[in-house]
């Protein structure tokens, strides 16, 4: 999988990805960089892909375990280090349009 190969490449991360598992409004894979665990999704919107051009949103959030985010403080730098690295890798894709909100 290339955005696999460029997420977990380069000196910024050393960290684990997990394979992409369909969610019901996209797609989402779990990055492991020590012992927290960060969760990647990659939304869908619109009513499906007849819309053009697609518009998709990609957020990362520490994990899916709703104990941990209540009572688990994550390591935020290696989130923001996941952020940029998504960033990264979608501004320098030319077909890719970013809309910051």
């Amino acid at each position: 999988m290339k955005g696999e190969e460029q997420l977990s490449g380069g000196p910024v991360l050393e960290q684990v990805l997990s394979d992409p598992i369909q969610e019901d409004y996209g797609w989402g894979l779990v990055a492991s960089p020590g012992k927290d665990r960060f969760w990647i999704a990659l939304s869908y919107v619109g009513d499906g892909p007849q819309e053009t051009p697609a518009q998709w949103v990609v957020s990362v959030s520490n994990g899916l375990n709703l104990f941990k985010r209540l009572f688990h403080k994550p390591d935020l730098q290696a989130m923001e280090q996941i952020q940029d690295r998504v960033r990264q890798i979608l501004a320098s894709n030319s077909a890719t349009k970013m809309i910051n909100t």
